[in-house]
């Protein structure tokens, strides 16, 4: 393989990420059908992606191998509620890397790119969420020594209106 090189997100990386985040969408509603892609999710992608550029507490990471995105990794600056002490975060929000290119450690090169920002801003720890019916994921963090921290559970109301019809749903932005 090719030596990758991972990088801050530049303005032209905005389409390529954003072909790739649409895959890991596509492979999360897969996964697990209550996941649900907005039908304008991209849209908002294609709004947030250049305000996270401009944001110092956001981080877009791409790994590109012979010039083509082959994974990225997004992340921001985190903190809890003001209940708790004071610890700074920075929570990792998606970490994808294109089939044909996993294991061949892209996405722990795209880690070690969150780490050292994590580091460089003084954060305590990195924090994230993962599909629990995605066993490949939940084994790559083991491998970077991701623990449990919290479990997060769901309950369905079978009885609740259709999404579609709820406004707040279709505002542009995350």
């Amino acid at each position: 393989m090719p030596y990758p090189h991972v990088r801050r997100a530049q303005a032209h990386h905005q389409a390529a990420v954003g072909d790739l985040w649409a895959q890991l969408l596509e492979e999360q509603d897969e996964l697990e059908d209550r996941f649900g892609v907005a039908e304008d999710a991209r849209d908002r992608w294609d709004n947030d992606f250049p305000q996270w550029l401009d944001d110092e507490t956001y981080r877009v990471y791409v790994a590109e191998v012979d010039g083509d995105i082959a994974g990225f990794a997004t992340a921001h600056r985190w903190g809890p509620p003001p209940i708790y002490a004071e610890r700074s975060e920075v929570f990792l929000d998606e970490l994808y890397v294109r089939p044909n290119d996993r294991r061949q450690g892209l996405g722990t090169q795209l880690v070690e790119a969150v780490r050292d920002w994590t580091d460089r801003i003084g954060a305590q720890r990195i924090r994230l969420n993962v599909l629990a019916a995605n066993e490949d994921a939940r084994a790559f963090w083991a491998a970077q020594e991701a623990a449990p921290l919290t479990v997060t559970l769901a309950v369905e109301n079978e009885g609740a209106p259709d999404p579609a019809d709820d406004e707040g749903s279709k505002k542009i932005g995350f």
